[in-house]
């Protein structure tokens, strides 16, 4: 398991590394380190680099890194929660309901430091929505869920398109568009910090919810049995998600598949370890976003593809064949 473990950090370590070198200006690894832990000792005719490092580079692979675990971590909460692994907050309607908020906030141009909270607070009004109309007399019904989620996501995409139309000024319509396309183009540092800040509380609160999760993993009935609140830990379990997703789609726009996918990925690598497989969920979504996001800047010369397009290639095809998987209804 630790071996495991360090091989993750590991690919990690060679993600963020990978990023802070390559692109339009191709920077030595040495050069990138020194960027980033000793300034100083950057000669003067590199200047450049070590801007591109301290401002464009670093805060991006910064943000990659949080929404990468925010979503991730999120996605591992939701499947704890349906006790099934096609639950992620993109299919759920969380990340849409997150969305139409922070889309109506920009168009009418809220200051960013609130952003992610309004991002929590319309993914929190969506969860309910979806969370109520999933739950049946035996715990949440997967079928009702998913299908929920599908309609509510249906409907904030047609508020947005609203927004977009409707909006004042073109030029920040278009930057709503591309925003909620998905990607972290531009992000800075003011950006990565409220996010951070709401992945690192999120992600704590997971943790110490751990033995919670594990309960409910053999049945409300069982939990219930073993002296767990379950419908207090559900709600519990729903609210971090929903802070995760909102802190991610507040810098990243909506991104789907990567809750889907780095838990599933979890779960197999450390059977029934909750807190190795939350540990591990947040290192394999930070890969996935970290090279998901090199690959729509370089992939393309000249041009930077929408990270949610590359992140659906992958995760479209995963989330079929899981289905394909599927032999009976988890309730």
């Amino acid at each position: 398991m630790i071996l495991r473990i360090i091989l993750l950090l590991a690919i990690a370590i060679v993600a963020v590394v990978t990023n802070l070198c390559t692109g339009d200006v191709s920077i030595a690894p040495s050069t990138a380190f020194n960027a980033v832990f000793a300034p100083d000792k950057i000669p003067a005719d590199q200047a450049f680099q070590l801007e591109i490092i301290q401002q464009i580079r670093l805060p991006r692979a910064l943000i990659a890194m949080v929404v990468g675990t925010a979503l991730s971590v999120a996605g591992y909460l939701l499947q704890s929660l349906s006790r099934n692994h096609l639950a992620d907050p993109y299919l759920t309607g969380v990340s849409s309901g997150a969305g139409v908020v922070v889309a109506v906030a920009v168009a009418n141009s809220v200051s960013f430091e609130w952003v992610p909270l309004l991002a929590f607070l319309g993914g929190l009004l969506a969860s309910v929505i979806v969370g109520g109309l999933a739950r049946t007399s035996r715990g949440f019904s997967v079928t009702r869920l998913l299908l929920a989620g599908v309609g509510l996501s249906t409907i904030c995409g047609g508020i947005i398109t609203l927004v977009v139309t409707l909006g004042g000024d073109p030029v920040r319509s278009q930057g709503i568009f591309f925003w909620l396309a998905g990607g972290i183009s531009g992000r800075t540092w003011g950006e990565l910090i409220p996010a951070a800040i709401y992945t690192l509380i999120g992600l704590v609160a997971t943790f110490v919810l751990s033995k919670q999760i594990r309960m409910l993993s053999v049945g409300t009935e069982q939990a219930r049995g073993l002296g767990v609140n379950v419908d207090l830990v559900q709600w519990a379990l729903l609210f971090v998600a929903v802070l995760l997703s909102g802190a991610a789609v507040s810098v990243s726009g909506i991104v789907g598949f990567v809750g889907l996918v780095a838990p599933h990925i979890a779960r197999n690598l450390f059977g029934r370890d909750e807190r190795a497989q939350i540990f591990a969920s947040a290192l394999i979504g930070m890969v996935l976003v970290l090279f998901s996001d090199l690959l729509a800047r370089t992939l393309v010369e000249g041009q930077e593809l929408p990270l949610s397009t590359l992140l659906s290639l992958v995760g479209g095809p995963f989330f079929l064949f899981l289905v394909s998987r599927q032999k009976s209804e988890s309730v």
